[in-house]
């Protein structure tokens, strides 16, 4: 089995659990990481004295500001987040390597100069943006790393297709693009929260299970940044994957939490049994 999991940059995630799970799952599974780096960001954005810029499309997306700085910012902080999860894994045995999109050539995108933002009921431009949309994913080198038993590492970033710098991509959607391109059994979102929910103030509210079919309702009760996750959700299931779940990253075994039924399970196909792994 290869699965593909995502993990939150944002202040609340839990990282050390999943570590751990993923140091003694790795035995007989194959796991790539995806990671955010949005707190960490948003920590070296403030020693540098730059004050972190987010922004609202038209749509309802909440994303980052990227200009040049805050790009080779948000750069040094990704790897500085893929090398921290690199640690805590070879302390406890487990070999895993973190990939540079400009090194590896893992991951490439097409850059949003331009960004179309609300601003006090207000719409507008920003340029001189540097994110970007994960365009494509070459799977060469993190296939070759599972199959020599090492766990690849996957900041959120991508080449610029035109420009040959590496770009601020949405870790979610790249964690998408990367288990399409693996052909993964699944994908597992963890973040600070327990899944989508009905109601984002009642955690009691959780939608256990949907199938692409459901999509209307599911997007009517994603706000925020779950917007950008459930769209990541639709992309994986589009590119091929067949089972997508959004779950806690706060519990001591998230992984597994997720694998056995927690959180919100999306499938292309509801199977007749449910077989999460």
């Amino acid at each position: 089995m290869i699965g593909v999991v995502k993990i939150g940059g944002a202040i609340g995630n839990a990282l050390e659990p999943l570590m751990e799970e993923l140091a003694s799952r790795t035995t007989t599974e194959h796991w790539v990481l995806v990671h955010g780096a949005s707190g960490v960001t948003d920590e070296l954005c403030r020693v540098c004295n730059v004050e972190p810029r987010y922004v609202t499309s038209p749509s309802g997306y909440r994303s980052r500001y990227v200009g040049e700085v805050e790009r080779a910012i948000f750069e040094a902080a990704s790897y500085s987040f893929s090398a921290h999860c690199a640690t805590l894994l070879a302390m406890k045995g487990t070999p895993a390597v973190p990939l540079r999109p400009d090194v590896a050539g893992t991951a490439f995108a097409k850059r949003k100069e331009s960004l179309r933002v609300v601003s006090e009921g207000r719409q507008m431009i920003l340029r001189g943006n540097y994110s970007g949309t994960v365009t494509r994913v070459d799977p060469k080198v993190v296939l070759k790393l599972l199959g020599k038993g090492c766990i690849p590492i996957l900041p959120p970033l991508a080449m610029d297709e035109a420009g040959g710098v590496p770009l601020d991509v949405d870790g979610d959607r790249l964690g998408a693009a990367v288990a399409g391109a693996l052909g993964s059994q699944v994908l597992v979102i963890l973040s600070n929260v327990p899944g989508l929910l009905r109601d984002p103030s009642d955690p009691n509210s959780l939608i256990a299970e949907a199938t692409s079919g459901d999509w209307d309702e599911l997007e009517s009760c994603a706000e925020g940044n779950m917007k950008r996750k459930l769209l990541a959700c639709k992309e994986a299931l589009d590119a091929g994957v067949p089972h997508v779940i959004l779950a806690d990253s706060r519990l001591s075994r998230p992984l597994s939490a997720a694998l056995s039924g927690g959180g919100t399970h999306i499938w292309r196909t509801r199977p007749s049994m449910t077989q999460t792994g």
